[in-house]
């Protein structure tokens, strides 16, 4: 699985697709972790989320991971303009293989980023993730669902099955169809404590925490 070809393009692909529709989602939540101080953003992409959180989490520390060099790039470009580059880290790695140094980080971002694998690789990817979380830990959330029935839940089959069809040409994603983690975030101590749904159901953004004494 490679981002590295749609790097140029991904940023106006979104906006034309989706809008601010998906930054809505992956901000919906920066006001509930703000207190958080080590800060772990797998699939950081372009750095959409990166470019706001290090704007409004200003006592945190970023450490950054995605596979795509070519995203990697875009997303370095993201701190400096916001006179905080001496607070994120960038590391060129691959879910579930990377292994983070320490166990430190208080909140865990994988925003658009969990629907890209799939089972058996999906619960390894969250338990690599969840190696790395504090026992107390928070993990914000955003990604597409399938509506449990109506014309919701016929649109958002429709709209996923062409994005997995185009994203398995130009990236080589696994995945093939939508996994939802809640099962493997459950299984790794976490509970969910918010989720906002949106654009008929498609969407949702979630705030889970880790409890003390399920990690």
């Amino acid at each position: 699985m490679s981002f590295d070809r749609l790097a140029p393009h991904y940023r106006w692909m979104e906006a034309v697709l989706a809008g601010r529709k998906l930054q809505r989602c992956r901000m919906a939540w920066v006001d509930e972790v703000r207190d958080c101080r080590r800060v772990l953003i797998a699939g950081v992409g372009q750095g959409r989320f990166l470019e706001m959180a290090v704007r409004e989490m200003r006592g945190s520390e970023f450490v950054c991971v995605d596979a795509s060099a070519a995203m990697l790039d875009r997303a370095r470009v993201v701190a400096p303009h916001t006179g905080e580059c001496e607070r994120v880290r960038f590391i060129h790695a691959t879910l579930p293989d990377w292994k983070p140094e320490r166990a430190d980080f208080d909140l865990i971002v994988t925003h658009f980023f969990l629907d890209c694998f799939p089972e058996p690789m999906l619960s390894q990817v969250i338990a690599r993730l969840a190696d790395a979380a504090t026992p107390d830990a928070r993990w914000l959330l955003s990604d597409f669902q399938i509506p449990a029935r109506g014309a919701a839940r016929l649109r958002a089959r429709v709209v996923l099955a062409l994005a997995y069809a185009f994203f398995r040409i130009t990236t080589r994603l696994p995945a093939k169809r939508l996994v939802a983690p809640d099962d493997a975030l459950t299984r790794n101590g976490f509970v969910l404590q918010q989720r906002r749904v949106a654009d008929w159901g498609l969407l949702h953004s979630d705030v889970w925490k880790r409890t003390a004494g399920r990690a």
